[in-house]
């Protein structure tokens, strides 16, 4: 039997793994011939009390239990892939999955390991098609509206750092991230504390989740859009798509927080959404040499370490004001899939070589305060906010910018902006007169609270850009608890960061499962 143990804190600049036997044995209190193996199982930087450390957990394979002391050693099981017991309601009609980010990918890969045979449809293209879309937008700065870096195979994460950490406390989260190791991810994601892919690699993983589904008799098509639902008497029968119509009874809604015009459409066919708290701000860019010095001192630089991060929070007159996808040695990126608005958020790849940290700073915001009930208005306050950032970039999606000290005191940036990673240019301009006041303002005192928790982080080559404007979803389509259906309409599921119910790349896999769970645990799919 295996047994687990926990805080194993070895030096960051000597034989890690020479140390790492030595505390295990020391913990144990055995010689080195009772230890049979060891297996690293999480791996974490600790640099607190300005002492950098590596610390650990491993799982041990004992030659004699009885000669060593275990007693705060915890049994360890092997890991258990998702068994769900079907249901017995018949299933003539294959589900259809509408998204295929996480939240969709996820969903058809339970469902098609559990024999019911998937369509996955997406309005974006394939990983490669993706791919060429971004950069002939980089080129030529002409977005496709169907096919970009929000839209396609992957959906948005497949374009950003892809970290994989999670607050979520979830039986699967050890299965999503070993799905993805066996589709191409690093292994390293299955035991450190903040798992990264890169944006590098994430194509490739994406491409073998493909695979994995296809292969389990799932199917997926791309440059498909759906365009609306076919109701009968409160229940789903189908839905239309540009490619014609699908019969379903069993529709997983995974269509991720950009595709607004797919949500007025849900919106008019009677499916319930409500405003819900959301998160706007900025991007603040940190050479990323400063970010090593702050928080590991000395040690900053040293290749056990990697590049570090930080994690800011605040809350000013009771409203949360936080850092938000902080990619260190990364780089801002254009999230567009509209023509005439911007957004911008981070990415970094596997290496996190780049001379930068970038970081969203956003506030929540209630819908009382930026549109109250009334969907259109909500939904209208985001793109008027992301239309006017274009126009003050220079309308060619250049991103607006102000030094992080200039904008924190509330005056213009007279010098010269400091070199930012953000390849379309950065334009000079006042973000906090092109935000509401209700954006800027809680940013502005947080920006003081950060600088005296993390010493220097008003820097003087510190950079704010803006919009980060879909650091999540501001709708939320209401669904049942019990059966995991929206409430208005039987046979459909929404998940995701679209349907308000995550945020990220593990949450989402993971809403997505839940949703997949629901079905199989409904229907039997002997029919298919």
């Amino acid at each position: 039997m295996s047994f687990r143990l926990h805080s194993l804190s070895v030096p960051y600049d000597g034989p890690i793994m020479k140390d790492l036997r030595r505390k295990i044995l020391a913990r144990l209190k055995c010689d080195k011939g009772n230890l049979l193996s060891f297996k690293v199982v999480r791996r974490s930087v600790d640099a607190r009390k300005g002492s950098v450390k590596l610390v650990f957990s491993v799982d041990v394979e004992l030659r004699d239990e009885s000669r060593a002391a275990i007693a705060d050693a915890i049994s360890v099981e092997p890991p258990q892939s998702p068994i769900v017991e079907p249901g017995s309601d018949p299933m003539s009609r294959r589900p259809v999955v509408v998204g295929a980010g996480p939240a969709g990918l996820f969903a058809g890969l339970l469902l098609a390991r559990h024999g019911y045979r998937p369509l996955i449809v997406d309005r974006g293209g394939t990983v490669k098609q993706r791919v060429t879309a971004v950069n002939d937008f980089m080129t030529r700065r002409e977005p496709d509206p169907e096919c970009n870096n929000l839209f396609g195979i992957g959906g948005a994460g497949t374009f950003s750092d892809g970290k994989l950490n999670t607050s979520l406390s979830h039986p699967w989260t050890g299965e999503v991230l070993r799905v993805l190791r066996d589709c191409g991810a690093p292994e390293d994601i299955l035991i450190d504390a903040k798992p990264h892919v890169g944006t590098d690699l994430l194509g490739a993983t994406v491409t073998g989740l493909v695979s994995a589904i296809e292969t389990s008799g799932g199917a997926i098509l791309t440059g498909v859009k759906m365009t609306g639902l076919k109701i009968v008497r409160g229940r789903l029968e189908g839905i239309e798509t540009t490619d014609g119509p699908i019969d379903t009874t069993c529709l997983v809604l995974a269509v991720g927080h950009s595709a607004r015009d797919t949500m007025r459409m849900l919106h008019s066919s009677g499916v319930t959404i409500d405003p819900k708290p959301f998160q706007m701000g900025i991007r603040v860019e940190h050479p990323q040499e400063w970010i090593d010095r702050r928080q590991f001192g000395r040690a900053a630089g040293h290749p056990a370490l990697g590049a570090a991060d930080y994690k800011l929070t605040a809350r000013v007159d009771g409203v949360p004001v936080f850092s938000f996808c902080m990619c260190p040695g990364g780089q801002t990126i254009p999230t567009v899939n509209e023509p005439g608005r911007l957004c911008i958020n981070g990415m970094s790849g596997s290496a996190r070589n780049s001379a930068f940290g970038t970081s969203g700073i956003v506030v929540t915001l209630k819908p009382e305060i930026y549109g109250g009930t009334n969907l259109s208005k909500c939904m209208a306050f985001v793109e008027t906010v992301e239309s006017a950032c274009f126009d003050a970039g220079g309308s060619d999606y250049s991103v607006p910018a102000q030094g992080l000290m200039d904008f924190a005191r509330g005056i213009p940036t007279k010098a010269d902006l400091p070199q930012t990673s953000y390849r379309l240019g950065a334009f000079r301009a006042r973000l906090d007169r092109i935000l509401p006041q209700f954006v800027t303002n809680p940013i502005r005192t947080a920006l003081e609270q950060f600088d005296r928790k993390l010493p220097g982080y008003l820097h003087e080559d510190a950079v704010a850009m803006a919009p980060e404007s879909r650091a999540s979803s501001p709708l939320r389509i209401t669904r049942n608890r019990e059966t995991g259906c929206c409430i208005d309409i039987e046979g459909i599921y929404p998940v995701g960061e679209g349907a308000g119910y995550a945020g990220g790349i593990m949450s989402s896999a993971l809403d997505g499962m839940n949703a997949a769970r629901f079905i199989i645990e409904r229907y039997r799919a002997t029919l298919l």
